[in-house]
């Protein structure tokens, strides 16, 4: 005896459907993570290499600054403010000391403080050791400035 109802086998019952979703769904986890992971990575090298570029630019323009003439000071340097400090960290000599290489000079090291900002808002700072130097305005003999 034949059926009267004959099952049709083609397509996909809803539940076959939905745990193919799950499978999919299950698979793409790990690839979106990865995904995700990957952009977080190359957001932080391009910030890691806009900070190397402000920092050699900083550095740049440090390299030119007298500490003892101008201790602190501010710049704009377009996307970036660059501000300075500096102490002391070998005082200055008082007179002049004949036989040291630059007797007609006072002369100290610095630890001079570089922060920059964003937008106004601190971004990163580093710390470098510099020379500062003036001449010493009572000096004669041969140390007078010739140059004029």
């Amino acid at each position: 005896m034949k059926s009267i109802f004959k099952k049709k086998s083609s397509g996909f019952t809803l539940i076959e459907a939905i745990v193919a979703m799950a499978i999919l769904g299950a698979a793409m986890l790990p690839i979106m993570a990865l995904l995700s992971q990957s952009i977080n990575q190359i957001n932080k090298i391009a910030e890691s290499n806009a900070q190397s570029a402000a920092k050699n630019s900083a550095l740049a323009v440090i390299d030119s600054v007298n500490p003892m003439n101008t201790p602190t000071g501010e710049i704009n340097m377009g996307d970036f403010n660059l501000v300075w400090s500096s102490e002391p960290i070998v005082p200055p000599n008082k007179n002049i000391k004949i036989g040291t290489g630059l007797a007609g000079y006072s002369v100290a090291f610095y630890i001079v403080k570089v922060e920059l900002f964003k937008k106004n808002e601190p971004w990163f700072y580093f710390t470098a050791r510099k020379l500062g130097h003036k001449r010493f305005q009572n000096s004669s003999g041969p140390f007078q400035d010739t140059v004029r």
